[in-house]
This record gives C-alpha cells, sequence and structure tokens, in this order.
C-alpha cells in the first residue's frame, strides 16, 4: 500500500471518528435543557399527596440504562417525543392550575431536546436491535392518555401526568449523563 493511500485511509478514519464525536456533543448540554422543564414543572406543583401513584416503565428504564448508546440515544428521542405529545393536548389543560405559557415553554425545551437528539441519532447508519423498548414506552404513553381522558382531564388526572413527566425527565437525565460518559470515552 502506497503512504498517500495509508494516510487517505487515516484521514478518513479520523474524520468518521471526528463526526460521531461531534454530533452527539449536544448531549453534554442535554441535562442543562432538561433542568429548566424540571424546574418549571415543580413550580406547577398540584394539592395533592405525595403517595399519589403514578405508572412508570422502571423495568424498562433499567434495560435502557445497560443498552448501546445507540439506543439509548433513540430512547429519548422516542420518550421525548412520548411527553410532547402527552402534554401537547393544550386544550384540555385547565388554565386556572397550569400556566400555558409555563406549558409552553416547556414542549419548546423538550422539542429542542428532540431535534438536537435525532441529529445524533441521524449518524447512527444500523437501525436499532432492540425494538422491543418503542412499543413498551408507546404502550405506556397511551395509557396515561387514556388515564387522563377517562379522568376527563380533570385536575387531579393532570397532577398524575404532571409527576409521571417528571419521573420520565430525572430518568432521562441519567440516561443521558451516561449515554454521554460513554461517548467521551471514545
Amino acid at each position: 500500500m502506497k503512504q498517500t493511500q495509508m494516510w487517505t485511509y487515516i484521514f478518513v478514519i479520523f474524520l468518521t471518528l471526528q463526526s460521531q464525536c461531534s454530533a452527539c456533543i449536544w448531549l453534554g448540554q442535554y441535562n442543562l435543557v432538561s433542568a429548566e422543564s424540571l424546574k418549571w414543572l415543580r413550580e406547577m406543583d398540584g394539592q395533592y399527596p405525595e403517595e399519589m401513584k403514578v405508572p412508570f416503565p422502571r423495568t424498562l428504564y433499567n434495560f435502557i440504562g445497560n443498552a448501546k448508546v445507540e439506543d439509548q440515544v433513540r430512547f429519548l428521542v422516542l420518550t421525548l417525543d412520548q411527553i410532547i405529545s402527552l402534554m401537547d393536548a393544550r386544550e384540555h389543560m385547565n388554565s386556572e392550575q397550569w400556566n400555558l405559557t409555563t406549558v409552553e415553554y416547556i414542549l419548546q425545551d423538550l422539542r429542542r431536546q428532540s431535534s438536537e437528539l435525532k441529529e445524533c441519532v441521524a449518524q447512527y447508519q444500523k437501525p436499532s436491535h432492540m425494538e422491543s423498548y418503542k412499543k413498551k414506552i408507546i404502550r405506556h404513553f397511551r395509557t396515561l392518555k387514556k388515564s387522563l381522558k377517562k379522568e376527563k382531564y380533570s385536575t387531579h388526572a393532570w397532577e398524575k401526568i404532571r409527576r409521571a413527566v417528571i419521573t420520565h425527565l430525572q430518568r432521562m437525565d441519567i440516561i443521558a449523563n451516561n449515554a454521554n460518559k460513554s461517548l467521551e470515552r471514545v
């Protein structure tokens, strides 16, 4: 192999690795944007007991926590999109309890996170081999939507949703942090 060919190969490999790292560099900023959404959600605190039961897929999060970075990022995007869809039902929100402007700020942050992470996912060339998490998270959010509808979009039902979203965002922060650390090691 000629020396120029060898240097060309090395250069291509370097560019490939560099683009993988730079595309997902936003993972380092994920927690900052997420912290804003969490702050606003906590400020919207309802007058309900702390013991309120809220369904949450803990085993799914434990499973994703041990997955490859690509699957973790795909999971974050999917979950963000599901949260956006759930919270975008503003026409059913009680504006006396929830400040709709604050809800819009939260949605903007969530959309930004989703958009940035989609750029990261776009660079993973092979499709995910762990498609089972998609069905499970979609089913979970479908259950939350049905619960909201069943309770006729009551203040109590929205409080459950608020608490569920807070729990999701907290766990997603952990996944994003772990994915970011894994990428830094590369």
